[in-house]
């Protein structure tokens, strides 16, 4: 039995490098903004697959610069992220591939 389809849109190749910035919890009132390089493997209309060096976890709010729909430049979106896997690089490096969704655009700086 073929397994039904979750995505609302088709998934497209995308392979962008996105900045992202995330932020940790260091304690109960502190967080730590981590910035970094991801990379875009796919997109659809409601969200991107992410390929990032940091660990994230499931609803977690990751802003990216990626490019629109309507445009080719690259523009600010937060994510939340739905599902997160390991993947082994090297020896004990690894590298995170995290399902998206997209929740909305943040406004272009003037």
């Amino acid at each position: 039995m073929p397994i039904p389809e979750r995505r609302e849109t088709a998934r497209r190749p995308c392979r962008v490098v996105c900045p992202f910035e995330l932020m940790r919890p260091v304690d109960r009132n502190t967080v730590r903004l981590a910035k970094g390089v991801g990379h875009a493997i796919n997109r659809s209309g409601t969200g991107i697959l992410l390929l990032l060096p940091e660990p994230v976890h499931p609803h977690q709010m990751v802003e990216i610069q990626a490019p629109s729909e309507e445009r080719p430049q690259q523009s600010a979106k937060v994510v939340e992220v739905c599902w997160t896997r390991p993947i082994p690089v090297k020896g004990r490096v690894k590298m995170y591939l995290a399902g998206t969704r997209f929740l909305f655009d943040l406004p272009q700086a003037s």
